[in-house]
């Protein structure tokens, strides 16, 4: 995006940005080309796929969906989203046979192929093999989040479905839902909430100076992944019940700990994703996402699950208020570092639905950022098998970026204690750089 669009006319498709949305266009504005708003969605299709009906499908899938055709303008000091009657797209790119994730990103995440106000955000490459073929969406991630990438699935089994039966009649379209505005009376109570919760919370300690904002946003990452056996994720999921709280916070507090464990810091934030959507957005794409601090609570073992689990519950009350009201409310004060919270975990526990049609499978594969969300982030994913896929991140301009090991070390010896009170040795850990 090269500069702010400012029309001087309206349209009647015109309508305010989300909070969400206004915050990734600004950091667009200030670090245009920033990998951190971007996201490579991937999408394996298994069986004798027709190329040419696949193409075809594509295509319907993107005219479905307001988001992956809207532009976003600035009316005086308001951002609107603009819904325009075709997606800005190039043709399906042709990559090579068998491209993996890093040349799909390479070959697609140019430098400068998003433009929010002309309303180019997206661009799809397919990438054939003997047994299918994998389609990567590249996207800017102010029209795109995680469950996104599964209604794509969907809605491209359906298009192909249809392409191969030669329907001409076009996919029912998605409209977008108009962000609700936060009553003045409830607003004040949540950013009283967010004030009371944040009241004196430290950021978490760095082994330096820790990168800026601008470089976190532009940095190449480094990563580890590490996986555990099903064993493991049935274990989370008893303890978790043992305790009456989700699987998710048991992860969480096997994380913290680790972070604790290694920083030496206490009483510090993590921040996680929360789903903003509604029950009339389930199948609509689009960035339906905050962001939300977790202050950590004492962190030794004695109870943490049950702790951590509280203070999940006191973030997700607060979840309404815009992000960047939760960072005015919190008044932190981290200097050139990222506010309130230094690290992130995401966790992707919902099972992916397979879709079979016309001989061929349509499924959704996870993915890991393509950048830096934080000073350091720890994505766990669970697999069809029950196994669960661990993915350390940070950039290279932070700290952490030579820490990567030792934290997913620390946080599986964690979780095993939190899980078995026993400590037994660390599972391998695999080393790449994005």
């Amino acid at each position: 995006m090269t500069s702010p669009a400012h029309d001087l006319g309206t349209r009647a498709t015109e309508q305010s940005a989300s909070a969400t949305e206004c915050q990734f266009w600004l950091n667009e504005w200030i670090s245009p080309g920033s990998p951190a708003g971007q996201i490579l969605a991937r999408i394996r299709v298994q069986g004798p796929v027709r190329a040419a009906a696949l193409d075809e499908a594509l295509r319907a899938v993107v005219r479905r969906h307001e988001a992956l055709r809207t532009r976003f303008l600035m009316r005086g000091e308001r951002l609107v989203r603009d819904v325009l009657p075709e997606p800005v797209a190039e043709a399906v790119l042709r990559l090579a046979e068998g491209a993996g994730f890093r040349e799909a990103a390479s070959a697609l995440l140019l430098h400068g192929c998003f433009d929010l106000a002309a309303g180019r955000v997206f661009r799809i490459g397919v990438a054939p093999d003997d047994e299918g073929a994998t389609v990567y969406v590249a996207v800017h991630h102010i029209a795109f989040d995680g469950i996104s990438q599964e209604i794509f699935a969907a809605d491209l089994a359906q298009a192909y479905a249809q392409a191969v039966e030669g329907v001409t009649m076009p996919l029912p379209v998605r409209r977008r839902a108009q962000p609700a505005a936060l009553a003045p009376g409830r607003h004040a109570e949540l950013v009283a909430h967010w004030r009371a919760l944040l009241e004196g919370a430290a950021p978490l300690p760095a082994h330096g100076t820790g990168p800026t904002q601008r470089e976190l946003a532009e940095a190449e990452l480094a990563e580890r992944r590490s996986a555990l056996a099903s064993t493991t994720w049935r274990a989370v999921g008893e303890r978790a019940q043992g305790v009456a709280c989700s699987p998710f916070s048991v992860l969480m507090a096997a994380y913290a700990a680790a972070l604790g464990e290694l920083s030496g810091g206490t009483d510090f934030c993590v921040g996680i994703p929360v789903a903003t959507r509604t029950a009339g957005q389930s199948h609509e794409i689009g960035c339906l996402i905050n962001m939300v601090p977790v202050r950590m609570p004492d962190l030794s073992e004695e109870g943490v699950v049950e702790r951590v689990a509280q203070a999940v519950r006191s973030s997700i009350i607060g979840m309404e208020l815009p992000g960047t009201d939760i960072v005015r409310s919190g008044k932190a004060d981290s200097g050139h570092r990222m506010p309130l919270y230094q690290a992130l975990f995401a966790f992707e526990g919902w099972q992916r639905a397979s879709h079979t049609v016309a001989g061929v499978t349509f499924q959704a594969v996870a993915v890991p950022p393509v950048g830096g969300l934080a000073e350091v982030c720890l994505q766990v994913c669970q697999g069809s098998d029950g196994t669960l896929d661990c993915l350390a991140q940070a950039p290279v301009s932070s700290p952490w970026a030579d820490r990567l090991s030792d934290l997913l070390e620390a946080f599986e010896t964690r979780l095993d204690r939190l899980l078995h009170h026993t400590i037994r040795p660390p599972s391998s850990v695999q080393e790449a750089t994005a």
